[in-house]
This record gives C-alpha cells, sequence and structure tokens, in this order.
C-alpha cells in the first residue's frame, strides 16, 4: 500500500502570502518541503485522493497527481472543501458537454453538510454537470484496499476518520477535528496514524503561547498522542494539518523528531509506503 500526502498544511497555505514572518520567509527562499499547501492525501493504488482545499491543483501538479478514480471529502470546513471544483477538469467535457463521473465516497450526514454549506454544490456536479457519482457510505472495498469511514463525530460536528487497509496493513488517516478522539475498536494495531492538529511544544508562532489562544482545548499535545498511540497499539504516527499559526518551519520539525520515537511530522509529498 502506497499513500502521499498531497498537502500537509492547515488554513493557511506557507508562505501565507500575506505575511512576513521569518518562517513564511523562509519557505519563500528555500522553497520545497519548506512550503506547505492545504490538507489532502492520495491513495497511490486506487487513485483515490481525500479532500480539496482551494489550491488543490497545485497540490496534485506539484506532486505528480495525474489521474483520480475516486475523491473523498472528510467534512464541510472550507480548507476541505473549497477546492471541489476539481472534479469539473476530472469528469466534466465543456465542448461536447458530456460528463464521466468519478466515484464520490462520503459518509451521508458529511455529503448534506457540504451540500449545506455549498449551495448543494455536490448535487450539481451528479445531477447537472454529470461529472461525479455521490456514494453515500461508511464502508468501501476497492480491489485489496479496505476503506472504513468513521464518524468521529464531536460538538464541532460530523468528521470523518479513513480507517484504510490492505491485507495486514493498516493506516489510519485523522486530519482535522482530532479532539476528542471517539473510540472505534477499527483503530487497534495500525501500523500508522496520520493525525492533524497537535500542539508540538505550545509556543506559536510570534512566541505567543497555545494555553493563552482561544482555539487551546482543540489541539492533543504530542503526551496525549502518545497515550493514543499506546492505547491502540499503533506503531508510528505522522503529524499533519499544520498550520502557519504554529510558527516552525520543516527544519525545526526534523529537530522535534529527534526527541521522539516514532513521531514524524508530514511535507508536502511525502510518500508512505506498507
Amino acid at each position: 500500500m502506497k499513500l502521499r500526502i498531497v498537502g500537509s498544511g492547515g488554513m493557511f497555505q506557507i508562505p501565507n502570502p500575506f505575511c512576513r514572518c521569518p518562517i513564511c520567509e523562509e519557505a519563500r527562499l528555500k522553497r520545497g518541503r519548506y512550503e506547505r499547501l492545504g490538507p489532502s492525501i492520495y491513495i497511490e493504488d486506487i487513485q483515490m485522493l481525500i479532500d480539496t482545499p482551494e489550491d488543490i491543483g497545485v497540490a496534485c501538479d506539484r506532486q505528480g497527481v495525474s489521474e483520480i478514480k475516486y475523491l473523498s471529502i472528510s467534512h464541510k470546513d472550507p480548507d476541505h472543501t473549497r477546492g471541489m471544483r476539481i472534479v469539473e477538469p476530472l469528469g466534466y467535457d465543456c465542448i461536447a458537454n458530456k460528463g464521466t463521473p468519478i466515484q464520490f465516497i462520503a459518509l451521508p450526514e458529511v455529503v448534506n453538510d457540504i451540500n449545506a454549506w455549498n449551495g448543494d454544490g455536490l448535487y450539481y456536479y451528479q445531477d447537472i454537470l454529470h461529472c461525479i457519482s455521490i456514494n453515500r457510505t461508511d464502508y468501501i472495498k476497492i480491489g485489496n484496499i479496505q476503506i472504513h469511514l468513521v464518524n468521529n463525530k464531536t460538538q464541532r460536528g460530523n468528521m470523518t476518520f479513513y480507517v484504510i487497509s490492505d491485507k495486514d496493513k493498516k493506516v489510519i488517516y485523522a486530519c482535522c477535528d482530532v479532539k476528542p478522539f471517539v473510540h472505534n475498536k477499527l483503530y487497534f494495531d495500525a501500523d500508522i496514524l496520520i493525525v492533524g492538529l497537535v500542539s508540538d511544544d505550545g509556543v506559536l508562532k510570534g512566541g505567543n503561547l497555545l494555553i493563552d489562544a482561544p482555539f487551546k482545548d482543540d489541539l492533543f499535545t504530542i503526551d496525549e498522542i502518545m497515550t493514543i498511540k499506546h492505547k491502540y497499539r499503533i506503531k508510528q504516527i505522522i503529524v499533519t494539518h499544520i498550520d502557519e499559526y504554529w510558527g516552525k518551519s520543516y527544519a525545526d520539525y526534523q529537530k522535534i523528531e529527534k526527541k521522539f520515537d516514532n513521531i514524524s511530522f508530514a511535507y508536502d509529498g511525502m510518500e508512505i509506503i506498507l
């Protein structure tokens, strides 16, 4: 099984075009792994993309993702949905006015949420342009790949965690709104948990402290993630959805990785092979 982090950023890309902080300036100079586009992942075995941030077209081009047969969106938030127009070049021929639908796979509750926030956009793509076919489901098997879509529903709403398995290999993709981490037996003995919104050391951009931020209760600490790792006997943690306001560069995260066993920080283009 092979996966690729297409985008490892969060709400704001790095570099943020409206920011001149040291992290953004360094990213402008060094580019490559110092840049971060919006959060998304690609399952290469089945050509499936999960999530469509605004810059998903740019991200796919950078990472060489040239074929998408299946698409899923984890939840309704703009940094995961605003690039869903990607389905137009994928499945609609505007010259011939003909659609060739790709499979759109999502939890029923998430389909409803996305349509409510985006003016029934998914129905427009399915019923008018015919470039997607909506599959409301919590499980799908494509070839040897099995995917369970788990609703980590909290006070913030519906959120999909993906449990992706191929025979004895298992990856959990829990990109956003991860706290609280609602129990599910499917999480036991995973090889990798790819998880978003984790506070690395509690220090944010400009020296501000997480403890003073209004979103402090939405982020796990690394210690809390380690507790989840041990509880579910997960072998490796990869942190993604790394935001500009965290105030750290790719090099900073390389240093932090050395302090922990089997915890790493994602970067755009990161390949995960099991």
